[in-house]
Order: C-alpha cells, then sequence, then structure tokens
C-alpha cells in the first residue's frame, strides 16, 4: 500500500473532480464515479459508451441481490463444502446515448477536447460532465452531462444531456441503445476465482423497440432469476424530430434513434429515464407491467423534479451525517467521499444486505461479509439508523438458511451464519477462510445489540433480534468445550479469526471473546424480554423451546470462557499457538511480494509465521474495552504493534480508535490519515473493482469512536474527546434514543447540545451530564 500518493483530484470540500480524460485512469476512475441507490448500482462510464477492452473499463448496471450460480469445481469435494456460486451478475446497460454532429460521431478518442470536466457533487447527490469536443472536421459541439440513482424511487436512474452546436448549424442525431449483450469480467475483477460467470449469462426473454420504450427482459441461466429493464428519453429545444426504432435479437440490441435540424449556438436537451427491476421484487410475469408503469410515471414527473427531489433526500442524509473538520480540507474531503460511498450502497428493502465493494464494481462477486455489522453498520446506528435497520432485517429474513448452516456443521440447534453470501446460503469456497470464520455470528449478534442499545428499539428487539440474539448463542454454546486440559475452561476448536494470515486456529482471542458476548446478549435478550411482560417472555421461550437447563449451561460458559494469555508478555495471545510461532522476519520476503502473500505464498508457509494480516485480538479488545484496564489495552496494543502488517483495508482505522482510547494520539492520526483517503487516492492500486466500505466506514468510527471517544459498551453513552492537534476542531451529530445531539470539540472547548428529542443523561469523560430541551439542551466545558 503507498500511502504516500499526492491527492489524485483538486481538493475540494464537498466535489470531487476530474480535469481530463485518460485511459490510464478510466477502470479506477469509474468507481470514483459510480452511482447507486442500495438497490441499483451503476459504474462511473461515459453516456456515449465506449467498447473499452476488459483492462481499460467495465460497463457496469447491478441490482442488489441479483446474481447468477455456476457450478462450482473441487479437486477434491468434502461435505458441507458449497456446490453452487452467487455472483453479482452485469445487467444490460441503458446508458449508452450516441450523438453525431452532422455526420460525426462524438468521440472523446477522436478531434480535440476542450475545458473537460467530471464533477462528483457529493452534497446534491449527482454526476455531471462538462466539455467542448472539436470534431476532426471541425464542428464544435458544447456537451453538459448529468446523472443521478434515485434515492427517492428505488428502480430508477435517470439522465441528462444538453447539447449546442458551437460553431455550424446542421443535423444532430441521437441514439439511445439497449445492449443486452454484456457479462462480468471475472477474470479481471475477481482473478482468484476459477469457476465464473464467464460469457452472457441472461437468456433473452424478450427485446422491444417501440411507443418511445426499449425494453428487455431475461432469466439467468442457472439462478433461475429473471430482471428486466426499460428506458424511454424526450427532447426539448428542438424543432420537428424524426425518431426510428430498431432491435436486433442475434446481437441483443434495441436503440432509438432522432434526428433534428439545429442552429448555431442553439441548445437541445435529452432527458434520458431509465427503470431497473427483478423478480425478487415481483412474480416474473408482473415485470414488463411494473416497468412500463414506472417509466411513464418518471417521464411524466420530469427530470426537473425529480433532480430537486433527489437533492432533498440526500441532503436529509448529510444533515445529520455530515462530519465537519476544522481547517483541513483533505481529510474533509476523504471523510465525505467515503460517507457518500456507504450511504448510496446500503441495501433499504430489508430483503437485501450490502457488499464489501457496494453496488461500484465486480469485486469479492458482489458478497456480504462482516464488512456490513462491523464497520458500516454502527455508523448508520448512530446517524441513519432506518439505513442500519433495513440491513439487520436481511440477517434476520436469511436466519433459516443460517439455521439450515448450522445442522451442516454439526450442530442440532442454532443458526451460523454464512461467510460470504448473497442469497443466506455459504458462498465460500475455501473453508479455512470462510466457513471457519464462525465470528460471523458474533459480529451480526454484536450489530444487532448496538442497535438496540443506541436507538432503544424495543418493538424490533421483540420482532426479530432477540430470536437472532439466542440462536447464535446456540452455536457458541456447541461448537466448544470444557476442556480439562485448560482447567475445565471452554475452548473453542478450529476456527479462524478476523486475521486471515492465521487460519484454523484453536481458542482465537476474538473469536472466544465475542462468543461469550453472544451468548451474555442472549441472556440478557431474555431478561429484557421478562420486563416486557410475562405473556411476552413465556411465549418467545415457548416458541424457541428454551429451558433452564439450556441458559444455566450459557452461564456456565460465559463464567468460564478461556482466553490465550502469555505470562511473560503479558498480553492475549492470538490464539493458542501463536507464540509458538517463527517471528516474522520482512528480509526474507522481497518488497513486490509482501503485501500479496497468498498469491506468492503456500497458504502453510503464511500460517507458520507469528505476525497479523489485520486488527484481530486488538479489534476485540477494542469493542469490549470495557473489561480491560488501560494498561491492559497498552501492553496488548504495543505487542500487536509489532506483528500486525496492515495487509488488509480493515486495519488501520481499528488500531487507530483503540490508540486514542490509551492515549496514543500521533499514532491513532497516523493510522486515520492512512485510512481517510485510501480509496480517494487508490493506495491499493485496485480501486478499479469497487470501493473498499469497510474502510470507507471506519474512517468515520476513527473519528467518532475514536477521537470523539463515543462509545455504548459500558451499558449508556460516553464521550471521551481529544481533538488531533493538526485540526482546530470538528463537529458532528448523533441520534441517540431519539435524541439528536451536536456534538463540537476544539481545543479550547466541548460543546454537546441537545438539538431535538427529550432530556438525556450521559457522560463526558467521567462526568455525567443531563441535558434538557430549552434553556438546558448546551453543556460546555473548557478545557
Amino acid at each position: 500500500m503507498d500511502i504516500n500518493k499526492k491527492p489524485i483530484y483538486p481538493v475540494e470540500p464537498w466535489n470531487i473532480t476530474e480535469t481530463e480524460f485518460s485511459m490510464e485512469t478510466n477502470y479506477r476512475n469509474e468507481t470514483t464515479f459510480a452511482l447507486s441507490n442500495g438497490y441499483i448500482g451503476t459504474r462511473g462510464t461515459f453516456e456515449e459508451g465506449y467498447d473499452f477492452s476488459v483492462d481499460e473499463g467495465l460497463e457496469g448496471n447491478f441490482i442488489n441481490g441479483f446474481y447468477e450460480s455456476v457450478d462450482i469445481p473441487y479437486g477434491e469435494w468434502n461435505y458441507g463444502f458449497p456446490t453452487k456460486s452467487q455472483s453479482l451478475l452485469n445487467l444490460p446497460d441503458l446508458k449508452k446515448t450516441e450523438i453525431y454532429g452532422d455526420g460525426e460521431l462524438f468521440d472523446m478518442r477522436t478531434g480535440k477536447v476542450e475545458d473537460y470536466s467530471r464533477v462528483l457533487h457529493m452534497q446534491d447527490g449527482y454526476v455531471e460532465r462538462k466539455l467542448t469536443w472539436t470534431s476532426p472536421k471541425g464542428k464544435k459541439l458544447q456537451l453538459v452531462m448529468k446523472r443521478f440513482v434515485s434515492l427517492v424511487h428505488k428502480n430508477r436512474m435517470y439522465q441528462q444531456i444538453q447539447i449546442t452546436p458551437v460553431n455550424f448549424s446542421g443535423e444532430i442525431r441521437i441514439c439511445s441503445h439497449l445492449n443486452g449483450d454484456v457479462e462480468n469480467h471475472t477474470r479481471k475483477t475477481n482473478p482468484l476465482i476459477g469457476y465464473g460467470p464467464f460469457g452472457s449469462r441472461l437468456h433473452m426473454d424478450k427485446l422491444q423497440a417501440e411507443d418511445g420504450v426499449l425494453y428487455y427482459e431475461g432469466t439467468t441461466l442457472q439462478s433461475g432469476m429473471t430482471m428486466a429493464c426499460a428506458s424511454e428519453y424526450k427532447i426539448a429545444g428542438a424543432g420537428e424530430v424524426v425518431t426510428v426504432f430498431g432491435t436486433d435479437e442475434e446481437k441483443r440490441h434495441a436503440v432509438c434513434e432522432s434526428r433534428m435540424e439545429v442552429s448555431e449556438n442553439t441548445t437541445i436537451t435529452c432527458e434520458k429515464f431509465m427503470v431497473y427491476t427483478s423478480s425478487q421484487d415481483m412474480e416474473a410475469g408482473k415485470l414488463e407491467g411494473f416497468a412500463k408503469k414506472e417509466l411513464k410515471e418518471a417521464v411524466e414527473g420530469g427530470w426537473q423534479k425529480e433532480f430537486d427531489a433527489q437533492q432533498a433526500k440526500i441532503h436529509e442524509f448529510w444533515e445529520i451525517s455530515d462530519v465537519q473538520i476544522y481547517d483541513d480540507e483533505a481529510l474533509q474531503q476523504g471523510i465525505r467521499f467515503n460517507l457518500f460511498h456507504i450511504m448510496q450502497s446500503a441495501g433499504r428493502d430489508g430483503r437485501t444486505g450490502m457488499g464489501a465493494k457496494g453496488l461500484s464494481g465486480e469485486g469479492y462477486e458482489g458478497h456480504y461479509f462482516w464488512d456490513t455489522e462491523m464497520y458500516v453498520l454502527p455508523v448508520f446506528v448512530y446517524t441513519a439508523p432506518e439505513l442500519a435497520k433495513k440491513l439487520l432485517e436481511y440477517r434476520f429474513r436469511t436466519l433459516d438458511q443460517a439455521r439450515d448452516r448450522a445442522k451442516v456443521l454439526g450442530h442440532p440447534k442454532g443458526a451460523l451464519y454464512p461467510w460470504r453470501t448473497i442469497n443466506g446460503e455459504e458462498a465460500s469456497t475455501y473453508f479455512p477462510l470462510g466457513t471457519a470464520q464462525y465470528h460471523i455470528n458474533a459480529d451480526i449478534a454484536y450489530a444487532f445489540w448496538l442497535y438496540v442499545s443506541v436507538t432503544g428499539d424495543l418493538e424490533f428487539f421483540k420482532d426479530m433480534a432477540a430470536e437472532v440474539l439466542v440462536e447464535t448463542a446456540r452455536v457458541w454454546a456447541d461448537v466448544g468445550y470444557f476442556a480439562e486440559c485448560r482447567g475445565g475452561k471452554y475452548c473453542i476448536c478450529a476456527v479462524t479469526g478476523p486475521d486471515e494470515y492465521n487460519a484454523i486456529t484453536d481458542n482465537n482471542f476474538y473469536t472466544n471473546l465475542m462468543g461469550r458476548e453472544n451468548i451474555r446478549y442472549a441472556l440478557k435478550a431474555l431478561e429484557m424480554l421478562k420486563e416486557a411482560g410475562a405473556d411476552v417472555y413465556e411465549a418467545f421461550v415457548s416458541r424457541m423451546g428454551i429451558t433452564e437447563e439450556e441458559t444455566a449451561y450459557w452461564e456456565k460458559i460465559v463464567e468460564n470462557m478461556y482466553f490465550p494469555y502469555d505470562e511473560n508478555r503479558q498480553v492475549y495471545a492470538l490464539d493458542d499457538r501463536f507464540m509458538m510461532l517463527r517471528p516474522w522476519d520482512d528480509s526474507r520476503i522481497p518488497p513486490e511480494k509482501r503485501h500479496l502473500l497468498y498469491e506468492n505464498y503456500h497458504p502453510l508457509f503464511v500460517y507458520r509465521q507469528r505476525m497479523c494480516k489485520q486488527a484481530d485480538a486488538i479489534f476485540g479488545l477494542y469493542l469490549h474495552s470495557n473489561f480491560f484496564s488501560k494498561e491492559e489495552l497498552k501492553r496488548n496494543y504495543d505487542f500487536y504493534q509489532e506483528v500486525t502488517l496492515h495487509h488488509s483495508s480493515l486495519s488501520n482505522c481499528v488500531f487507530g480508535m483503540l490508540a486514542c482510547q490509551i492515549g496514543y494520539y500521533d499514532e491513532a492520526y497516523e493510522y486515520f490519515a492512512q485510512s481517510a483517503r485510501m480509496d480517494l487516492d487508490d493506495y491499493h492500486d485496485n480501486f478499479y473493482a469497487g470501493i473498499h466500505a469497510a474502510n470507507m466506514a471506519g474512517t468515520w468510527q476513527a473519528i467518532i469512536n475514536g477521537f470523539a471517544g463515543v462509545r455504548v459498551n459500558g451499558g449508556g453513552l460516553e464521550l471521551h474527546p481529544y481533538v488531533p492537534e493538526k485540526w482546530n476542531g470538528m463537529q458532528f451529530y448523533l441520534l441517540y434514543r431519539g435524541r439528536k445531539l451536536k456534538i463540537q470539540l476544539t481545543h479550547e472547548k466541548t460543546r454537546v447540545e441537545l438539538a431535538a428529542g427529550d432530556a438525556v443523561t450521559l457522560k463526558l469523560n467521567e462526568k455525567e451530564i443531563h441535558l434538557e430541551p430549552g434553556e438546558g439542551s448546551v453543556y460546555e466545558e473548557e478545557i
């Protein structure tokens, strides 16, 4: 990872601006300018739709949760291995709109481009491109193009193109295309995957070009899912417009072409409306009617009305979620870029989650991981709880599949969530780094508990959270054993923690700690149900088949969980074997191979080295720091600083947050700075495949949970603020149990304001403060 890169784009508070078109950076920029609404995702490809090679770009359009399966080949198959893949499928493209000026096709690779800019307007939620193009024959066109994916209507995407002939009068021709001949770039975007999907994976059921509408409907070859898309456009500012339609079923292509005569310096506007939907939402037979009805309403509503609605919707998000950093413009831009991308990527319907790459590319096959619960969801819990709730609803809706998976792994009761998935079933083919990561159960339980703790949403707790907490706890109560060789302590063997350079280990510290707390949450959940009423509690216990013997066993585990501990260093070892391993020696590894160990070395070589890929034990210590003294945290932090390579984008923010808590502020700031612009400046040189959603969310946590010291693991809301020396201060909002809190921190003063809601009590450092609506709504403390 190169953390010394200069900013790729000009530093601006609310915009990301590309100042020139370059083939060398095109693939990366397609991710930068990607747009989504949690349902539709589209990469930042150009309206004119270039036929770039697989190394130059990817025309990507996706529906969250819409995937194709292929049979997974194994050299040796074992029981419980997934047999079918799940890959987010690249779908037909509706964006392509060719423009001809007096017969010459607008193409930035020919002629001359001047005054070029492409801007991601993060504050208002759209992308805008402006340029002046002179054709090879000297005809000059001025173009302004805007695009947004609606945050108001989940099925819609909008595009506007303004065309002005600058130095000629003549024919302008606009060709709107539907291209159904698309496929995934699996070998480029997921090079370690050998099973596809390769080639076209949609069977074309319908292709139409009539009454101004282009329509496509197709069904995946193996997963059996059906999707539909449709587009229509209208032209303003022109005189007589002649329009023709055509289809080519062999090429899976449809086109709508309009010709008009335009005078010099006259601007015409093409407003294009696009709709995507799938059989996830309705029966396949209803897709065409729905898509065309949705498209008709979009056209009737018009561009401007929906453009205004888009801005109003995203302003609601920024009103709460924006973090203001005083006088550090580069980091300010970085945190807003990160917040923008995770906000637009999150599933909002309760039936879909959020992929590690969002909907910005094909990386990781579009799979949902622990990234959502441990990195992204805490951001939404405090700033957009409805989004957090919908992501958790997805996990609840896949609980039955998790129950089935637990049985496959030999657990008669309980639920075991998959490590990688889209549809709720395990899709990870390499079990040492997949299924063995049992901590996914505790991660999901942690997210449910955090949501309930911060929001106080008791209805959600009773309807969904309590059941998830109990079912995940049951697996922890079955996977381990009270081992005599460990003094009768409860041990959990053959698991992989977050650190993927140490696989199939015994007593991974993070796993044991998080598993214990998962069980503790389940026990607390039962107490909360009792408090809700005897009838509620008894109905739940009866339905779930919970016995006093079972809960007594849970309590015994909580009291006797084993944690590997090194007496010499007085630190918690990563696992039982960690201190026996050969100390890592960087000098043995050529620099060009250090960040790609699995691509250059056999896993057994990697597993025998005493080092960590990323935060593991440190993550557990941070999340449950209330169980450990400051001195314990320091000793462990110092030790893991020595052995962690930070080869994962998920690592820096976690180390930074714990560094803040123990007073290592310079190191905390360094870690934050390394993560805040990681994607924006492409530190890993792999941004082309999609965003790193976990790191993006982790930068918010580094500010709020790190520097501001926000936490609830002690049972209530606490702030332990610190303002980095390089900043003059910061400001942010938190939503806590229906209250809106405004926090302003400078080197001279801490200010906490109850901006909305009922009275609230919280801790500022070790001091309890109480805020009332009205005159008592503000607390200020000089530093």
